[in-house]
Parts: structure tokens; C-alpha cells; sequence
């Protein structure tokens, strides 16, 4: 992962939305918009165009198909998490062709999920198999719109689609290791997971992460 930790420590200053992502304001207009087969940011425009990996979808954009797989029917955060550490202990154990066929699994219900992507590009570098890029850049559209949709701020936290995002962004590209995990709301009543990330081993940070959507799904279920 130092290869992806230095290209994110080049790049990090300069992601952005274009706008400031506002959870309060902004998550229910841009769903409509993924709802409305009329707009540009109708969730099966944008997941085709996420699928084909195609290079000009904006950091706004890929949030914007995040927040409109909130509403799927297979979007289930808190049923995946058991998937996503199995795939994450199958790629610990450096069974990488297990590894994808578990992401690809998980991917054909759940496209834009964090830790399948991760993982699917990293086997595919550890396999040396000629379409790694293709996925590392799928994955780094993720990672960037995550990045560019707050800075970590219980002012500004960043959005996820998983309970294990936080943990796995702050661990796996930040480079960080986690303190005390827990949970709250922001000054809108939005559901929050809070999580103390070291980084590089002394530095210690708080991070705020929107997972308002997930909670509302497990409660609906």
C-alpha cells in the first residue's frame, strides 16, 4: 500500500468537490437527482459510466452515485460487513484468487462497495494480471470523492457507504491505526461514527464519518 499512501499524500491538498458537500442540505437533493431517469446524476447513468472505469466523472459525481445506492434494494451496510472481512482476511492470507472471486461476489450486488474494490485491485497487482490499473482507478474514484466530500471534521465528516469504511480508509490508505471507536451525531441529528486514528503511531486525530444512511437502512430492516 505505500505506493497508493504517496500518491494519495501528492494529491490530498488538491481534491475537491468543486462545492462543499453539505450532508444537511445536500444528501436529499442529490438523491432525488439519482432518482430522475431526466438528469445527468440518474444512478444508472452514473454507475454505467462508474463500471467503465470512464475518466472524466467528477468527485461530485461519484459521491452523487454513492448517495443514490443509499436506496437500492441490495444496499444492505451492516449485513456486508461479515463479506467484507472475510474478503479482507482472504487477501491477509494471500489467497488472492479466492479474494476476487469473493469481490466480484459482492461487487455484482453492491458496485461501489469500498473494501471489494480495495481488495479486487490490490489481488489483481499481487497477480500482476494486465487490468490492474482499470481497478486501481475505480477504487481511487472512490477513495477521492470520499476525501473530497468533507475533511474529517465533526464539522465537516467525510461520507461512507459501510460501517467498516471509516476504519478501513483510516487504516489501509491514511496509513493510520485506530484508538477508541464509537459514535454520535452531528448538530443536525445526523448519525455519526467517530473514530481516534494514529498517524504514523504518535499523531493522534479524530475523525467524523456520515453514516446516517447506513443506520436508518439497519433500522428500516
Amino acid at each position: 500500500m505505500k505506493p497508493l499512501l504517496l500518491l494519495l499524500t501528492l494529491v490530498i491538498s488538491g481534491i475537491s468537490l468543486g462545492q462543499e458537500f453539505d450532508y444537511h442540505t445536500d444528501y436529499k437533493s442529490l438523491l432525488e437527482q439519482t432518482q430522475d431517469s431526466t438528469s445527468s446524476n440518474f444512478y444508472p447513468k452514473l454507475l454505467e459510466r462508474f463500471n467503465r472505469n470512464d475518466s472524466t466523472m467528477t468527485n461530485m459525481e461519484v459521491l452523487t452515485l454513492q448517495i443514490g445506492f443509499t436506496v437500492n434494494t441490495n444496499y444492505k451496510p451492516y449485513k456486508t460487513i461479515e463479506t467484507e472481512r472475510e474478503i479482507m482476511k482472504l487477501i491477509g492470507q494471500k489467497s488472492y484468487k479466492k479474494a476476487i472471486s469473493a469481490c466480484n461476489g459482492l461487487l455484482e450486488s453492491n458496485p461501489i462497495n469500498f473494501t471489494a474494490l480495495m481488495e479486487k485491485g490490490f489481488a489483481y497487482m499481487k497477480l500482476k494480471k494486465d487490468s490492474t490499473e482499470f481497478h486501481k482507478e475505480k477504487f481511487m474514484k472512490v477513495v477521492y470523492a470520499i476525501m473530497a466530500s468533507g475533511n474529517g471534521s465533526k464539522e465537516r465528516p467525510h461520507f461512507v457507504l459501510s460501517p467498516l469504511d471509516g476504519q478501513t480508509l483510516s487504516t489501509h490508505i491514511l496509513g493510520g491505526s485506530l484508538g477508541t471507536m464509537g459514535s454520535g451525531r452531528d448538530e443536525n441529528g445526523y448519525f455519526l461514527d467517530i473514530l481516534e486514528v494514529y498517524i504514523e503511531g504518535k499523531t493522534l486525530e479524530t475523525k467524523y464519518f456520515h453514516i446516517n444512511h447506513a443506520s436508518e437502512t439497519m433500522f428500516k430492516e
